[in-house]
């Protein structure tokens, strides 16, 4: 009952809004003193306590304190309002009661519910028992309970156990049939006279039956029992109050609030329903389940969601990582086809330069080659011409023949290496950079363009500096450059009364250049700015490659390339590089990434 006590206590103070309502609480334990109702000592006990005190409500809790309050205490509250609370009928009858009492009362079939709850939860039971105690309340609730199951015409069997002590119902119970089911009536008294608060007691006789049992009660919910239509008394509690409070604030005259009735709910233990594998789909409508263990989706769903929520998150950071680091590789593998296709490209241009090169330098070729081969041939006869001569001095003739012997092996190193210079020049491979002093290069140019020079009634200038210009490199490549570079010279220095080109080097600390000259009419702005531009040119015949080439050759040995308008007139083109300055960076620079295999062509 203290449940029913402090929420009553509570509802009252917030419902009136007073804090000095004073609360008087007497147990009469009527159930374990069975004749105190009648006792007149306890009358006059009332009479004492109370004498004086202006009583403004009096709230008797079940039938037999009602009964007292209503028979005893008439003499000494008098007219005080009396609302009673958890009486039950047919014990309590509203229509007996005095003016001055209402209240909340259950009704006589309030098992019904209860049984029709057990009957859907068990469609397969064969019989229904009630239990109860042997004291008077006990005797009463077991009638309730018999009538409840009368009223529903079933056809199951009904059997009542009753009066036993507690040490007999025990084993009795363990004796039920499992298709059963057990009503728990009451049990505050048992055969030997003994008293309990059912409380105590109730979920040791649950856990002893052989069957599922119900209740009326919801205070005895948890105790092994599986359910039923109960009240609840701290929700009584709370509904009392509020009846106390319109009673308290009625108009003078007004008459009582009529009798309430008791509306319990329908309220199951899941885990009794797990115990009995009774299905929880066969619960009553609007059914408070109680005590469900949480699954494990229930308990952690947190931590599951947020798992799932980190791995989803990890999973697309991964998968999103792998396609980027796919797309990287892929998009390296197309740059470096690219740079492949661009290197290729580069070679096929400098090769194609070189072949336009060496045509622009045929009729050069073909002079140098033909003094050395005519000079062979004219020493030749003349040796020939001596060996027939059988007359004059033998040894005479033989040192001449010597010498002329001499001047044809000469001849002939002469024309071959005029010949590996054009096959170098032609040559469609690359080569490992090495030390080259571009003072020679620039001789070697000078040298093959010396007829071409003179064609063209110009005159080719060198100037170089004291000290040897070393870079490393391809000395072909070079040859080609200064090549290009003095013969757009002469072309641009074609159109003065005197054509001259100037090529000339110079070293510095951290640079070696090669500088060519020309006194022509110097570069337009217009031309200026698309010089090193693909097939650009200005020459009826040319292919515009050859500055291209020039840029890139200079670019692959590290260097640069300027082109600019010389102060005493004329263009003046430079390429500058960095200079080899010991052996060791000779080494350095030779075995680097700069290094390119040697690719030999196939023999014709």
């Amino acid at each position: 009952m203290r449940e029913f006590t402090e929420q009553l206590s509570q509802t009252l103070r917030d419902e009136m809004g007073a804090t000095s309502i004073e609360f008087f609480h007497e147990s009469l334990d009527l159930d374990r003193f069975n004749d105190r109702d009648r006792s007149w000592p306890l009358v006059h006990y009332f009479r004492d306590k109370y004498r004086g005190l202006d009583v403004d409500v009096v709230v008797p809790v079940g039938g037999r304190a009602l009964t007292f309050a209503v028979e005893r205490l008439r003499t000494v509250l008098g007219d005080v309002p009396i609302v009673f609370a958890l009486c039950a009928a047919p014990q309590t009858d509203p229509s007996s009661l005095p003016s001055n009492v209402t209240g909340r009362l259950a009704l006589a079939s309030r098992f019904v519910p209860t049984v029709m709850m057990a009957r859907r939860l068990q469609p397969d039971a064969e019989r229904i028992i009630v239990i109860g105690g042997a004291g008077p309340a006990d005797s009463v609730s077991v009638r309730a309970a018999v009538s409840a199951v009368h009223a529903l015409r079933d056809r199951l069997s009904l059997a009542v156990i009753q009066g036993l002590s507690l040490d007999a119902m025990l084993p009795r119970l363990r004796q039920i049939p499992p298709r059963s089911i057990v009503i728990f009536a009451n049990y505050r008294q048992d055969g030997r006279g003994r008293s309990f608060e059912p409380l105590d007691i109730v979920g040791s006789i649950a856990r002893a039956a052989g069957a599922p049992m119900y209740t009326q009660l919801r205070s005895y919910i948890g105790e092994g029992l599986v359910g039923g239509s109960v009240t609840e008394y701290d929700v009584e509690g709370d509904s009392t109050a509020r009846l106390v409070r319109r009673v308290l604030r009625r108009r003078p005259g007004e008459p009582l609030p009529r009798v309430e009735i008791i509306e319990n709910y329908f309220v199951a233990d899941w885990r009794q329903l797990r115990r009995w594998g009774l299905a929880e789909s066969r619960l009553p409508d609007g059914t408070d389940l109680l005590f469900r263990e949480a699954t494990p989706w229930q308990r952690y769903r947190a931590v599951v969601v947020l798992a799932l929520v980190i791995t989803g998150a990890e999973s697309l950071l991964i998968a999103r990582f792998l396609l980027e680091r796919r797309q990287r590789k892929r998009g390296q593998a197309v740059l470096a086809e690219q740079q492949r296709r661009g290197e290729e490209a580069r070679r096929q241009i400098v090769h194609m330069g070189r072949v336009a090169l060496v045509g622009e330098l045929a009729a050069t070729i073909s002079h140098e080659i033909r003094q050395p081969l005519a000079a062979m041939r004219t020493n030749a006869e003349a040796g020939a011409i001596l060996l027939r001569r059988t007359a004059g001095d033998v040894p005479a003739h033989r040192q001449l023949c010597e010498e002329l012997f001499r001047d044809i092996i000469s001849d002939n190193e002469r024309a071959s290496e005029i010949i590996t210079r054009v096959r170098a020049l032609l040559r469609h491979e690359e080569t490992p950079l090495l030390p080259v002093d571009l003072n020679d290069v620039c001789r070697v140019a000078a040298r093959l363009l010396e007829a071409e020079a003179i064609n063209r009634h110009a005159v080719i200038t060198l100037s170089f500096c004291d000290t040897p210009a070393l870079v490393l490199g391809d000395a072909a490549q070079f040859q080609q450059v200064v090549l290009n570079l003095a013969l757009n010279g002469l072309d641009a220095a074609g159109s003065s009364a005197h054509p001259h080109v100037v090529i000339s080097t110079s070293v510095a600390a951290d640079e070696v250049e090669i500088a060519v000259h020309d006194n022509g009419p110097g570069l337009p702005p217009d031309v200026q700015q698309h010089l090193f531009q693909s097939f650009f040119t200005t020459k009826p015949t040319g292919l515009g490659l050859g500055l291209v080439i020039v840029q890139s050759i200079a670019e692959r040995h590290q260097g640069r390339v300027y082109a600019e308008n010389d102060e005493r007139g004329g263009a003046r083109f430079r390429v500058v590089m960095p200079p080899v300055r010991s052996a060791t960076d000779a080494h350095t620079f030779s075995s680097s990434s700069r290094v390119i295999p040697r690719r030999r062509c196939p023999s014709r």
